[in-house]
């Protein structure tokens, strides 16, 4: 059986790199946090230390998560251009004048500056496929229709 190893595109593969940064330096300053205070102190000091202990695990957690997705291979950006899930796109709504940047993806890939659409959304379901310039709708969850125009696909 063939297994189909999806590609990060560059962008995606940029976000997740500097994601992963971003929980290293976490996991960097939990750890110190969590530095016994040499056997003396209240209950209070070492339940802040039991606290510290299962945020490492937390973070390491999904640093082995990120470092799993980083090994995916990345894609080679393509003349047809299309949204896919890793691509960072640059989107207009239709009621705002200012460009948003997003990337389709999973939650976990949000970071610092980094906003995530994901693919079974409404907004990420007509965003697959779609090229730059496309005028894309989409209904909300209230029912309300939506505009919003991609303007281009990151690299």
């Amino acid at each position: 059986m063939t297994m189909i190893v999806p590609s990060l595109s560059p962008s995606a593969h940029a976000a997740l790199m500097a994601r992963l940064e971003d929980l290293k330096a976490q996991r960097v300053q939990t750890a110190l946090e969590s530095i016994p205070p040499g056997g003396s102190g209240d209950a209070a000091d070492h339940a802040g230390n039991v606290e510290a202990l299962i945020r490492l695990g937390e973070l390491d957690t999904r640093i082995a998560a990120l470092q799993v997705q980083l090994q995916a291979p990345i894609a080679q950006a393509s003349a047809g251009q299309v949204a896919e899930i890793g691509s960072l796109v640059t989107l207009r709504f239709s009621d705002d004048d200012e460009d948003q940047q997003f990337l389709i993806g999973l939650v976990e890939q949000a970071g610092p500056g980094v906003e995530v659409i994901t693919p079974t959304s409404p907004l990420g379901a007509v965003l697959l496929g779609a090229q730059p310039g496309a005028e894309l709708t989409y209904r909300v969850a209230s029912g309300a229709s939506m505009t919003v125009t991609l303007v281009e696909i990151a690299a």
